[in-house]
């Protein structure tokens, strides 16, 4: 598997490896006169490699990697064989693309087109994916302006996705980060629960949620049949065994509860013109990659009833449209517009700009969002939106649905999280 950064042992590990050959080599002349047959020599050789390659493996892997780091594609056609795959059980997959400075890769699944990071990485190796920039300031992540946008933006989608359910309804917001969903929550009047994995990622958040702090859902605690509903905004993509934790909401969950994912869309028209650029790649954070046929045949499996897709969330849709077309065209680091957008000025992509740089970021933002809006609805009146939201209920396993597409206008949901 190729590897973008490549890091080379010290002659001093080199010297030691050979001074140790050559002590074993020694004591075993000293001790014994017969000669050493070929066969055992090759497997001396053998070990010593495999010794070599292991130190370097792990020097690598402990080298830190950029926040946003360039994806590249794989230009020659191959496949390689996977574990079964989480949702047709396929076990060939096609490479599409590398990643600077990390030895995985996204592949696609042969049978149903689900994106995956292959070899997948342990749960230690993931939490190096987050540097400590990636969680921003605890009340405020991103500029004025923008975090009024992403405020009103979390209003607005937990009044349209359960602000049906009746007052004082238990829900759980997994990945809560901030808790920007959870205030939302609590001014309708409901019980708010949070999770995350780390205390730094939920600090900020409104006091009057009930937040855990675990390194899976399965360890947080919930007792069986506890939440009306559960809310996974674009964290499932993030979690290394989606299933597992599908069935740990399955069993959380009321009878009847509501289930609300969403996830960037693999197969959206974003995903497939700009490519390698694409914004909501995030490799190598985002371990899985959806469309919304995969995401319906996961749920299935799941013992959830798939109820309906919406594929209009106009800043985040259109935000990835503006910085995906950024990652192509304008010269800059990757998510350089991002990373700028960023609250204070302190981010290393941010530094290492000139004046004229972000000038020219800020002014194709403000310039280019409203034509990236409109591509847009475009894009989501076909059923190709950049993101999806999917809402399903508990209920019987089902074979997958016709899926029902909601296009919804009027949402201003965040264009960054």
């Amino acid at each position: 598997m190729p590897n973008a950064q490549q890091n080379k042992l010290s002659s001093e590990d080199i010297d030691s490896v050979v001074k140790a050959v050559g002590a074993s080599h020694a004591n075993s002349d000293a001790q014994q006169t017969e000669v050493r047959r070929p066969q055992e020599s090759l497997a001396e050789i053998d070990s010593f490699e495999r010794l070599l390659q292991e130190t370097d493996r792990d020097s690598t892997n402990s080298v830190g990697i950029p926040e946003h780091p360039e994806v590249r594609l794989v230009t020659e056609e191959s496949l390689v064989t996977t574990s079964p795959c989480i949702a047709c059980h396929a076990t060939k997959a096609h490479r599409r693309y590398s990643i600077e400075g990390v030895s995985e890769e996204l592949v696609e699944c042969e049978k149903c087109g689900l994106g995956s990071l292959f070899p997948m990485p342990s749960a230690e190796r993931i939490q190096s994916f987050y540097p400590a920039e990636y969680y921003g300031e605890p009340t405020a992540k991103f500029e004025p302006l923008v975090e009024f946008g992403v405020r009103l933006g979390a209003k607005m989608r937990v009044e349209s996705l359960v602000g049906d359910l009746p007052a004082g309804s238990k829900v759980l917001d997994i990945g809560c980060g901030r808790g920007v969903m959870l205030r939302a929550l609590l001014d309708l009047g409901h019980e708010a629960h949070g999770v995350e994995i780390a205390p730094e990622a939920a600090s900020g958040a409104d006091p009057r949620a009930q937040i855990r702090i675990a390194p899976e859902l399965s360890k947080a605690g919930y007792a069986e049949n506890t939440f009306d509903a559960v809310i996974m905004w674009h964290v499932l993509e993030h979690v290394p065994h989606p299933e597992q934790t599908l069935a740990e909401i399955r069993r959380i969950l009321k009878p009847g509860g509501r289930l609300i994912l969403a996830v960037p869309n693999f197969g959206s028209l974003q995903s497939r013109r700009t490519t390698n650029d694409w914004f909501h790649l995030d490799l190598p954070r985002h371990l899985y990659h959806f469309t919304p046929e995969t995401l319906q045949r996961l749920l299935a499996c799941s013992g959830f009833h798939f109820e309906s897709v919406r594929h209009m969330a106009m800043l985040q849709n259109s935000f990835g449209w503006l910085q995906s077309i950024l990652n192509r065209v304008s010269g800059t680091p990757r998510n350089s517009l991002y990373s700028l957008l960023h609250r204070g000025g302190e981010h290393p992509v941010v530094k290492s700009l000139s004046r004229r740089q972000r000038l020219q970021l800020k002014l194709g933002y403000w310039l280019g969002l409203p034509i990236a809006a409109v591509v847009s609805l475009f894009e989501a009146a076909t059923g190709q939106g950049g993101t999806i939201a999917v809402t399903a209920t508990l209920g019987r396993v089902s074979t997958p649905n016709p899926i029902v597409t909601i296009i919804e206008s009027s949402s201003l949901q965040p264009a960054l999280t």
